[in-house]
């Protein structure tokens, strides 16, 4: 059952910049990977850029409040022997071969994600920043393998991201709907059912 200081609103507020970021950036990384006659790519292009560099903003920000913030919560992403135990038996819960182990408020293979995507973040950027810059960085994109190889790995990460973010998306929708609630709304499963009822209260009284 999700409690309100499972996502205080500071994190929220970052969560949702994330999830505008991501949009922004995936969509227009697609139309600048393969543009069409007519597209205001200079546009594309600048809007890639202002939210790439919200994305790292919010990055920052988000990383001091995790270590610094009132309610920081660096250790909730952090691997721990408890997560090495069930990292098997999750697996195979998400394979429909096994039941649910208990786990700590984010299980292994989440915390793994959460901990894969800013180190994909800054691929993204180190690599972004190859393909705008070719002639500033030649030694960086020859270690990528060549402009070629670069644009792969950038395309590929953004297909990872937008992976993540789906699965993440279907695994709140149909396992914790009330984490939802909380994350967008700032209200639990219980109040919005307590709202509802007192509502369908007022309107009975009223009809009567």
């Amino acid at each position: 059952m999700a409690k309100p200081l499972d996502h205080p609103l500071p994190q929220r507020i970052s969560h949702w910049v994330n999830l505008i970021n991501f949009i922004v950036l995936g969509v227009t990384g697609y139309f600048i990977h393969a543009p069409y006659q007519g597209l205001p790519i200079n546009l594309i292009r600048n809007l890639h850029f202002i939210f790439m560099y919200l994305l790292v903003i919010n990055g920052g920000v988000r990383f001091y409040y995790a270590f610094f913030g009132k309610y920081k919560d660096y250790d909730n992403f952090f691997l721990n022997r408890n997560d090495v135990k069930n990292l098997i038996p999750v697996i195979k819960y998400y394979l429909f071969l096994g039941k649910h182990p208990i786990t700590e408020k984010y299980n292994p293979l989440q915390k793994l994600a959460y901990l894969a995507m800013p180190i994909m973040a800054v691929i993204q950027l180190v690599t972004g920043a190859i393909l705008y810059w070719p002639t500033k960085f030649p030694t960086l994109g020859a270690a990528f393998g060549g402009l070629a190889a670069v644009r792969g790995i950038h395309y590929l990460i953004m297909w990872l991201f937008l992976s993540i973010i789906l699965i993440h998306i279907y695994l709140v929708l149909i396992e914790a709907y009330d984490q939802f609630l909380l994350m967008f709304f700032g209200k639990c499963k219980d109040e919005v059912d307590s709202n509802k009822a007192n509502t369908l209260k007022k309107t009975a009284w009223k009809e009567l």
